[in-house]
C-alpha cells in the first residue's frame, strides 16, 4: 500500500470518527436543551453513566420516560416520579407544572437516581442552622 493512500485512509478513519462524535455530542445537547435545567448532571439526567462514550448509553428511570414521552418535557413527564424517590421530576428540576420555564438555575437533585434526592433546606437555611449550632456549641465551653 502507497504512502499516499495511507494518509487517505487515514484522513478518511479521522473525518468518520469527527463526524460520528460531534452528531452524538449535538443530539445529546439537542436532548438537554429540551429540559428545564440540565448545569449540573447534564447527561447523567438520562443516561446511567454521567460522560456516556457513545449515545448507546443505557438510559435511567428519567431518560426511559423522557423517551416514551416523545423525548419532550411537559406536565406530563413533569408531574411523574420517574426515579420513585417521593420527588416529582418537575420538582427535582424546578419546573413543577412542565411549562419549560424553571424558577432554579440549577437542577434540585437528579429525577433519574433515586438516591439523589432534593434536601428541604436551602443554602441559606442550612448557613443559619450552622451558625446556631456553632453558637451553642460556644455558649457550652464557656
Amino acid at each position: 500500500m502507497s504512502p499516499e493512500l495511507k494518509r487517505r485512509g487515514l484522513i478518511v478513519l479521522a473525518v468518520c470518527i469527527l463526524a460520528f462524535a460531534s452528531g452524538a455530542l449535538l443530539s445529546s445537547e439537542t436532548f438537554m436543551s429540551k429540559l428545564p435545567v440540565y448545569e449540573r448532571y447534564q447527561c447523567a439526567l438520562c443516561h446511567t453513566v454521567a460522560e456516556p462514550v457513545n449515545g448507546n448509553a443505557p438510559l435511567n428511570a428519567f431518560g426511559s420516560d423522557f423517551h416514551a414521552n416523545g423525548d419532550k418535557w411537559d406536565s406530563v413527564l413533569a408531574a411523574k416520579d420517574s426515579d420513585g424517590d417521593t420527588f416529582s421530576n418537575g420538582f427535582e428540576l424546578g419546573d413543577e407544572d412542565g411549562d419549560g420555564t424553571s424558577s432554579i438555575t440549577i437542577e434540585r437533585s437528579n429525577p433519574g437516581d433515586n438516591l439523589d434526592s432534593p434536601s428541604s433546606l436551602d443554602e441559606k437555611s442550612w448557613g443559619i442552622i450552622k451558625r446556631l449550632f456553632n453558637d451553642h456549641q460556644r455558649s457550652r465551653m464557656r
